[in-house]
């Protein structure tokens, strides 16, 4: 035997509450509403007499409130499931700038007071609607991937319960996108360095990279030395079946010429040794003929002397 905690409504209308772990319901009063206090506790007896889940509904119970005598005040329960909500999408694949009609609805049974929202992943939250959320999107690029779910929320008093339904993924389809952050226009590479030419695209499908230089193939993501002769312009076009996007590319090469002062002084090093070599060489040569010419000059005067 189960049983549930009703608070009582000391107000003619309706009241809200949950019978089953899953069953939310609706409680009319058709006795005298004056009979049942507000903020009493009533017990309902559940076991055998709560419709099941998605059912119809509809019982009779009594139920007993004692103030000075015992009386009875009988209420028509009528139980209603907490429907999942529906998600409906006239195309989950499509292509960019193509309008998508989105549903977001609950079953005819729906109880009172239940509200619905759209959510996309993307994208701030729809309101709450007590009716279906009817959406004509518009597709982006930046909705591809995005996910959609409907959600369903019944409150009753403090307590409020959600239900969402499955989640839809959107598959936008776009022509081939670069820009300056994917493939800048401007490079600078470093001469003696190893590079590679930075570009890529973006694109659903994923398109087809081709770079060029001169006519010739230049892959990207490929590291190379870098010389002077990759200094140039670049053409790099993407393709995929819903169009082409093609891009320029000037790559600069830093370099630096040979510093000629070292050089230089090198030279005038070597030139200065040398002559320095000679001059001492002449002067060497210069006072050894100058003695060789004083001997003989001393000889030729001894020779003449009269013994």
């Amino acid at each position: 035997m189960r049983w549930c905690n009703l608070p009582a409504c000391a107000f003619a209308g309706m009241l809200l509450a949950l019978c089953a772990p899953t069953t939310p319901f609706e409680v009319r009063v058709v006795g005298t509403p004056s009979e049942v206090g507000y903020g009493g506790t009533l017990l309902l007896n559940c076991s055998s007499t709560c419709p099941p889940p998605g059912g119809p509904g509809g019982l009779e119970t009594p139920l007993s409130k004692e103030w000075g005598r015992r009386k009875v005040a009988t209420f028509t329960v009528l139980a209603y499931d907490l429907p999942q909500p529906l998600l409906a999408i006239s195309r989950p694949n499509a292509t960019q700038q193509e309008p998508v009609a989105i549903e977001c609805s609950a079953s005819p049974s729906r109880p009172p007071g239940l509200r619905l929202r759209l959510c996309h992943s993307r994208r701030p939250p729809q309101p709450w609607h007590e009716g279906p959320v009817r959406l004509r999107l518009v597709l982006a690029e930046e909705d591809d991937g995005a996910e959609l779910r409907c959600e369903a929320q019944l409150s009753l008093g403090n307590w409020t319960r959600r239900r969402s339904s499955a989640t839809v993924t959107l598959h936008v389809a776009y022509q081939p996108r670069m820009d300056d952050g994917s493939c800048p226009p401007r490079q600078n590479w470093t001469e003696g360095q190893d590079e590679t030419l930075r570009c890529s695209a973006r694109g659903n499908p994923p398109p087809q990279l081709e770079c060029t230089k001169d006519g010739d193939p230049f892959p990207t993501g490929v590291l190379r030395p870098v010389t002077r002769a990759h200094a140039g312009t670049y053409r790099c076009q993407a393709t995929n079946p819903l169009g082409t996007a093609v891009r320029s590319v000037t790559v600069w090469v830093h370099y630096q010429d040979p510093d000629p002062l070292p050089l230089v002084l090198a030279v005038l090093g070597v030139l200065g040794t040398l002559l320095s070599i000679a001059a001492i060489y002449r002067l060497y040569h210069r006072k050894t003929k100058i003695r060789r010419y004083r001997l003989r000059q001393r000889q030729r005067q001894l020779e003449m002397r009269p013994l």
